[in-house]
Order: C-alpha cells, then structure tokens, then sequence
C-alpha cells in the first residue's frame, strides 16, 4: 500500500512430483502448484492484518452484452495470479492471467463483484453460449502483463487488446464518471440489504445507469475502458512489450493515459476517452531518435522492455532490451539520463521503480538493487542472498527456493521488500547531508556541534553558539535547518539530538530581544515549526512501532495528512491508536469522535471480561465515545467544553450495530437509545430488525423519506409468499406510527387508481382499518378503468367489481347507504345496457360505461338507424328514465337533443306537439331547429307557438339568430324598442331591411 502501508503476499504451495502426478488429470495439479493458498496482507513489521482465501468463494457475474449472469469458474488455482498490487485508496487489486480482476480492503472484505478487465469477446460480436442453469460461460483474454498504479489497474493481452482500470469511491466526483468514454464499462457493488449480516459482499452485478451516474455513489466503484490498441498493432504490422500507466492529475486530458512500448523502439500513448479523441486515442510518439540513439552504447532499434514513471509524473523512466536505462520528460521532448547496465548484467532487471523523484532503483536476481542518481552515479545494494523458504515461492518468482526482493515505489524513497525484512531506501536529503558532513560549516551543523559541546559540558558550547548569532538571521536559518533534519530521521535518539540542538538554539533566540520584537505576543516562526515537528515525529514514531508497522516518512505523512493517518490505521484496525492521535493532534470534531467511535467498536465487538454484565459495557463504551477514561477521568488534551458537548451524528448508532454484529443485544439497545440523530438512528435500527421503533423515529422526526425507507426495508424483511405479504401489512397497519399507515395507504391509493395498478392492496388496507366507505369507493373506481378485456368480458368483470363494491358497503351499514344505492344503481343501469344490446344487436343503442343520460340518448337516436322498432325504442327510453326517476324536464331536453343531432325532425315536431305548452318550453325545439339549420317554416312553427309575454325578448333573439331580419325587425318594431331596431341594423346586410330600419329608427 502507498505511503509506508500494508503489504500483500500470496505464497503458491508447490506439490511434490506423486502429487503432481496424481493431478495429471486436470485442473491446476499439472503444473505443480497446490489448488488454495492464502493471500495475507500484513503491516511493515510481518503481522497479519487479514486473510484471504483463494480461490475465493463461488461467485457469479453478470455480463451487460447478454443481460445474463454468469458463474466463476472454480478451477483456477494460486498459479493464475498475475499480479497483486494496492491504490492510493487502500484498495487491494488481484489481477489473475485470464484478466479476471478481484477487489479487497486492508480487512480482507471484497469492495466489488468480479469482473474481467478484458473481456473474451471484445471488439466482436461473439455471444456466450448459455451452459446448463440458464447461466453463460464468460471468460477473460489471456494477459500479457498487467501494472496496479495508484489509480487503478491496467492490462495488456496477449492479442495486443488492453484496458484500464479506475478504481473510484464516493470521495471522487459523480460528474467525473458521467464523463467515460462511451464504451466504458461500469462495475458497482450489488446493493445488500441493510438487515441482512449474512450477505455475501462478494458478489454483484454491473449497472448502467442513465446519466447522472452516481446522485449518492457507492463506497466503491470502477470503470473499465478498453482500447483499441490490438486494431493500431495490426494496422502498423508491431506488437507491444510493456506498458505504464500515467495517473489522470498529470495527463492533459484529466483522465488516467496508457504508455505502451512498441517492437520498433517506440511509444504509443492511449487516452482513456478512444470514442472522442483523434485516431481512437492512439498516438505514437516516435521517440526511437530520443530512447534509442545509443550514445554509441547499443543498437538503434532496441525495444524498450520496462518503463516505470515518477511519483510526480514529470518523468519516464525507460529500460531497452540492449541494457540502457534511459529517462525522458513524460512529453519526450527531452532527455534527462542515459546510463548503460551492460557491464554488470546483460539481462533485463526483474524490477524497476523510482527512489522520490530523481533516482531509479533497478533489481537483478543474484546481483542485488542498483540505485541510478539524476547525474548516473550509482550504488548497489547487495540482496537477494538465498533463505530457507522450503517448497513455497512468492507470487512473482520464476525461479523457487531463494529469497525474492520486490520494489515499491514511493513519492519520496523506496520500499525494498525481501521475505524476511522491509527495508526504505532513500536518497539522504540534502539538508540532512549538510548537518551531519565532518567539517560542515552550514548553520545548522555548527548549531549542532554547540548543542553537543553544551550536553558533553565543553566549555565551547556558548562560544559557538554566540558564533552563530553574531550574523542575523543565521541562527534561524539554524533552528529550522535542525527541525527538519530532524522529521526526515527514522532513528529516535538521532531525532532527539537534532531536536535537542533546535531547542537549544531556540534558548539563545528568547535572549535576543530584536528576535523577539519580531512577533510580539506571539510564538516564533521557529518555535512553531519545533513544536510542529515534534508533534510529527511523536506520531511517525508511535505509529513505526513493530505492532503498529507504517513505514511512513515526513513527506508521506504531509501528503497523507493527519486525518488520512488516523482512517488508515481505522482500517488497520488500529483504532485505539487512531483514537489517541486524533485526541493528541486535536484534529476536527468529527474526526476525534469517529475515532472514538472506532475504538468503543472494537471494545464491544472484543471478547468481554467474565464479571462484566451488558449494562457494564454499554457504560464503558460510552465514557470511550464521550472522551473519558474509565472511572470518569478526562483524556489527554481534553477540555471541558468538549466533553460537554454531546458525541457527533451516528457515533452511538455505529458502536451499537457493532455491538449486535458480536451478538450483544442488550449492548445495542442500550446504546442505540442515546443516538440523537434521526437517520443515523433509523438506519441502525432497521439493521438490527427493529421495523417498528424505526418508523417510530422516523415519524417523530417527520421525514417521509426515512418513513419511506422503513416500509421498504419492512417488506424486503419478511418472505416473499402471500403469509409474508399479510404479514406485512398488519405489521404496518397494527404496529406502525399514523404517519406511516397514513403514507403506507397513499401510496397503495395511488398505485391502485392507475389503469395498470392493482386496487387490492389499497383495498385490504381500508379494510384492516374498519375503512369501508374508502375500500368500496377504490373498488369502484378501479372497475371503471377497466380495460384490459374487450366486449362482454370487460362488462362482467366490472359488474363483479361493483357487486364486491355493494358488498363492501353493505358491511359498513349507514354510514355507506348511500354509496351502497349508487353503486347497485350502476349495477342495474349496466344489466339494462347489456340488455338493450342484445335486443336490438347493434352496440350503438347502449355504448357501454355510458351514464342514464346518454343510455336513454343512444337509444333514442338508434330511432334514426332502426325506424321500424322507434316505437319500441321510444318505450324502452321511457322505461329507463321512469325506473332510474329521470325528471321529466331533463328527459325533454334529452329527446330534443336526440332527435335534433339524428335528424328525426318530424318526430321531434310530433313530440312538441304532443303537449299544448311542453315543460320545457319552445325555446330548446327552436334553437334545436336553428342549429339544425332548418327552413324557416321549421323554425317558425316553434316560434311561433311563443306568445306569452315573457317570450317577447325569446322571440327577437331567436329570430336574430336564425337570420330571419324582417321578423326580426317587426318584432322589434312591434315591441317598440329602438335599441333592437338599430341592432338589427348593424347586423343585417340586406339594403331593404336597413332602409326600413331607417325609416322606424
């Protein structure tokens, strides 16, 4: 792992030659390894953090070109493990020969789903075929070599075919994933139910989502981006030998770029967007003039076989097949060193990496690490001597039975790994160079000499150090130059002589009082970068411990940061540790009380003292989150205004889940009761399975998302069977909080009133609530949208809806009297219509779902169609609105509107004529006319009939609207009224009329 982490080492078992014989059948026994072994991540020191067995558990993918899962094959063994490696994120990557990719964290728990970073099948149009179970057979392309770098991981086929790899978490930016290349593909964890413990976190599946990608993204997650490098290969008739990955914060485009060594001697750069970029994103750098010019030391044509980049990605760092390592600008415009190997060794080194950032460091079996200045000046290191690891050999090894060494490279040195110690190799800094040089006479190394003359009680001691201050500035310059000598040290007693020369120095700054007129009231620049460095090295020291085993230096823990120091020694499963270095740091409030949290998890989740009850240590864990000792004492550097205060959201909800995972349910509930936070709180209780209490909380807090949240994880709890089903709703109905039945109910109305929606759990609902009026009305409703079936079919369905719906009523007595009346109503209107229908053959008589109204219209106007059986049909209207108690004015106005719209115009002046005043008046029959665009004998005939007073004014509009201005005028005339005169005036276009208009006006 980056910055002084853990270590990963697999051990392949070798089998002996009448096992191997035994094997010969098949699987991984042929070749002469063992079938398991046991991938270990450990700290700097050799302890083990956590294991993993492989081959791991049996598990399954899912393959997004064919929307089916597919089973991992168990027949891989611990000789198809290419490469292991960790990101900067902690993430452990194991990368086996077929591109299948596996995922852990530092405790051992898979963070995603398999998956094959080259996929067999890509670039064509080949479709797995199913095997038995309905499962595809997926399989991976055969990998040339594969490189884990601090982002990710990246692969190259043996069909010239590669990939790259991000690994991302939700500290990274949702929008940075909506932006892959379109033929990326995305792996994500397989949602697990927040009640189960038991679920596999192995497995999972792919998803494609729709943009944006991630609105809460998940703790891990990966995107996968072939490349077409296999098509650039054949097109240029060369293959490709070695790959490095640069990180996406140094590449132009912001996204991680693939360097691939070329068997002509050249480079070719692959962007990780080919679907947008030019020429796929394939560039070929042509640097052979630059890597192979030779310098006379070797041919011109020799391929590059490793390149490694520097931590800080400004440089490339380039081994060629003729022994020359060669370093050039990442953009291969210039050439920084060329330093030829030849003479020590004519092979290629097993391992190359970066010293910080200007030396490479190279391994050769059996000759040792050569470490390679920015100017060529060299030094070796002999290791490689052989040990007594009997038949096992390291993952990596060619040869088995000698000690392997293996180089991880780190921003400011490098980690040299053997299987017995863990060693830094490192460039001494120069600073440190000029303090500890005999006879150097810089600041700091004469402020040094007159700390140790002072400790040895020289008599020099003050004349040297009075040297030292006679020149301002001078002894500033020495304070500081003795403070970081003293971080970049590994040695504690060469760290306490440095720091003991700072402070002596800073003795003799206090004296002088124009060094202390320089920051009046305030503590030195000086003296803050001591107490800053002394703070530093207290936790570097506590946390190199061999218990502890972080390699980390001064640099690495500025990159990292405190904060980051204190999650990784969480994830070591430190906490206790972590917990005191927040506390001693004083970090944020939130980091000291996840820290707490940390610690009190691990103390509940620890096998318990025999004498101690459940009470005893729920009461412990709380005094380790509130920041006291046992016994109510305060911890180090803690004030009282902190411990007044209560702990962040979810501390006490994240020891109390911690707590039920060890199986001490009484710990939980009496911890889970102090948390404050409602989400926080409800989350832990839905883990533990307390459905009710959660939505309790939830309610209290009135958030309907968290109510929400409590149904859905209520219904994933129980079985999915119709016990389960009625289970879950009593359960909501009779134990749940109001605003949750009520949200419960709203939610099953509204999904019953839709036409696709199934009213029958509304309806159940209303019923366990003693809710008749409701549940009869969702039925009804819900039978007048039916329409899923045609014809008869539908009606019978809806008329069997509707007697369930008189059903329902009828239980709820009074109260639904009148829904009861209407609903048998509809019932009867329905029998009605389904007679009609059959009588007279034809569907148009009575369309069905119509209301009384437009029965008795349809049945009318089917008089037009069928003028034999009018007689009857008039009957039949008769009937209808006599038995459903249709007034007699509506069912006037009915027939006018009928007969008017099918044209039966003599029936409707019979009808009219049938009474000497109709109840409705002429008006409705002569605007009937009118509309109908009759003659004018037509619409005279009921107009005429108007000759009450009260009609007057009926009269002249209707004649208006029939365009009959001579009537209209005489009536206007007859009336007296100018007002109308001149309107029919204005209206009228025929000359005769308006100059008799004229004339009356």
């Amino acid at each position: 792992c980056p910055n002084g982490g853990p270590i990963a080492a697999v051990t392949i078992p070798l089998l002996s030659s009448g096992s191997i014989s035994g094997n010969s059948g098949g699987g991984m026994g042929s070749s002469g390894f063992g079938s398991k072994t046991t991938i270990r991540i450990m700290n700097n020191a050799g302890s083990i953090l956590a294991k993993i067995p492989f081959p791991p558990p049996k598990q399954e993918l899912l393959d997004l070109s064919t929307t089916s899962t597919a089973t991992v094959m168990q027949h891989r063994g611990p000789g198809d493990i290419l490469t292991i490696g960790f990101t900067s994120r902690c993430v452990l990557v194991v990368v086996l020969r077929d591109s299948l990719t596996l995922c852990y964290d530092l405790s051992g728990k898979s963070v995603l789903p398999p998956f094959f970073a080259l996929k067999f099948n890509s670039g064509s149009h080949h479709t797995p075929s199913p095997s038995r179970g309905g499962k595809v057979k997926l399989s991976g392309t055969e990998l040339l070599e594969a490189r884990v770098y601090e982002g990710g991981v990246a692969v190259l086929g043996v069909d010239m075919n590669s990939a790259i790899v991000e690994l991302l978490d939700e500290h990274d930016d949702p929008a940075y994933a909506d932006g892959m290349d379109i033929s990326s593909r995305r792996i994500v964890p397989k949602s697990t139910s927040s009640s189960s413990s038991d679920h596999d976190p192995t497995r999972g599946d792919n998803s494609s989502s729709a943009s944006p990608f991630f609105l809460a993204p998940p703790p891990h997650y990966a995107i996968v981006t072939p490349l077409p490098t296999a098509m650039f290969a054949r097109s240029k008739h060369l293959s490709f030998g070695c790959i490095a990955v640069l990180p996406r914060q140094y590449s132009p485009s912001g996204r991680p770029e693939l360097f691939l060594s070329t068997s002509d001697g050249s480079v070719v750069v692959a962007e990780a967007n080919p679907s947008t970029s030019p020429n796929n994103g394939l560039t070929d750098v042509d640097c052979r003039s630059r890597i192979n010019d030779g310098g006379g030391m070797g041919s011109s044509s020799a391929p590059i076989i490793s390149m490694a980049f520097a931590p800080n990605g400004r440089f490339l760092a380039c081994f060629t097949s003729n022994s020359i390592l060669t370093v050039v600008s990442t953009t291969f415009e210039s050439k920084v060193l060329e330093f030829s190997t030849s003479s020590g060794s004519s092979s290629p080194p097993r391992s190359m990496a970066w010293c910080g950032e200007d030396s490479v460091v190279l391994h050769w079996k059996n000759l040792g690490v050569l470490l390679v200045g920015p100017y060529g000046d060299w030094l070796r290191f002999p290791y490689g001597e052989e040990d007594e690891m009997g038949t096992a050999a390291v993952v990596g090894s060619r040869v088995h039975g000698d000690s392997e060494v293996y180089l991880v490279q780190e921003m400011d040195c490098c980690r040299v790994l053997t299987s017995n110690v863990v060693e830094l190799l490192q460039r001494v800094p120069p600073g440190t160079a000029d303090l500890l040089r005999i006879g150097s006479i810089e600041p700091g190394a004469l402020l040094l000499d007159a700390s140790d003359a002072f400790d040895s009680g020289s008599s020099n001691a003050d004349e040297a150090a009075r040297s030292i201050t006679a020149r301002e500035g001078l002894l500033s310059e020495a304070i500081l130059d003795c403070v970081a000598a003293a971080v970049g040290e590994f040695d504690v007693r060469v760290q306490k002589r440095m720091l003991r020369a700072a402070s002596y120095g800073l003795h003799f700054a206090c004296k002088d009082e124009t060094y202390r007129n320089k920051t009046p009231g305030r503590p030195s620049h000086e003296a803050v970068a001591f107490v800053r460095a002394s703070r530093k090295l207290r936790v570097l020291n506590a946390i190199r411990r061999q218990g502890i085993g972080f390699a980390m230096t001064s640099a690495q823990y500025d990159a990292v940061m405190p904060k980051g120091v204190v999650a990784r020694l969480m994830a070591a499963g430190r906490p206790s540790l972590a917990a005191s270095i927040s506390e001693y740091l004083k970090l944020g409030r939130r980091v000291r009380d996840y820290a707490r949290a940390m610690k009190a998890s691990a103390f509940v989740s620890s096998p318990p003292e025999s004498s101690m009850t459940n009470s005893q240590i729920a009461e412990e864990a709380i005094r380790i989150i509130q920041g006291k000792e046992k016994g109510g004492k305060k911890t180090q550097d803690e004030d009282e205004d902190s411990l007044s205060s209560p702990p962040s959201s979810g501390m006490y909800a994240s020891v109390a889940l911690a707590a039920h995972r060890s199986g001490r349910k009484g710990v939980a509930d009496l911890l889970i009761m102090l948390e404050e936070g409602p989400e926080d709180k409800v989350h832990a209780l839905l883990t533990i399975g307390a459905y009710a209490d959660a939505a309790a909380v939830a309610a209290k807090a009135r958030d309907s998302n968290l109510i929400y949240t409590t149904i859905c994880a209520y219904e994933g709890g129980l079985p999915n069977n119709e016990e389960g089903k009625s289970l879950y709703f009593s359960g909501i109905i009779n134990k749940f909080p109001t605003e949750a039945v009520n949200m419960f109910t709203s939610y099953y109305c509204r999904l019953g009133t839709l036409a696709v929606g199934d009213a029958n759990p509304a309806v159940n609902i209303f019923l366990r609530r003693q809710k008749h009026t409701e549940a009869g009305l969702m039925i009804a409703k819900k039978a007048l949208l039916v329409e899923s079936m045609e014809g008869n079919k539908r009606e019978k369905q809806k008329i069997e809806m509707l007697k369930d719906a008189s059903k329902i009523f009828d239980v709820g007595g009074k109260d639904c009297a009148f829904q009861k009346a209407c609903v048998d109503e509809q019932i009867q209107l329905m029998a009605e219509q389904e007679q009609l229908r059959l009588a007279y053959g034809s569907n148009e008589v009575a369309p069905p779902s119509s209301s009384v109204t437009s029965t008795i219209m349809s049945i009318l106007k089917h008089g037009a169609v069928d003028q034999r059986s009018a007689h009857k049909l008039n009957a039949d209207a008769e009937r209808i609105a006599k038995k459903f108690k249709v007034p007699e004015k509506r069912l006037w106005h009915v027939k006018v509107r009928a007969f008017s719209e099918s044209g039966q115009w003599a029936v409707m002046r019979n009808f009219c004529d049938s009474r000497a005043k109709p109840p409705i008046g002429m008006k409705p029959f002569a605007l009937a006319a009118i509309k109908g665009k009759q003659g004018e004998a037509e619409i005279m005939h009921y107009v005429g009939r108007m000759q009450d007073k009260t009609d007057a004014d009926d009269r002249y509009d209707l004649l208006c609207e029939a365009g009959l201005w001579k009537k209209a005028l005489e009536e206007a005339v007859k009336q007296g009224d100018g007002r109308k005169i001149a309107n029919v005036r204005s209206l009228c276009n025929n000359p005769d009329v308006q100059r008799l208009c004229d004339k009356y006006i």
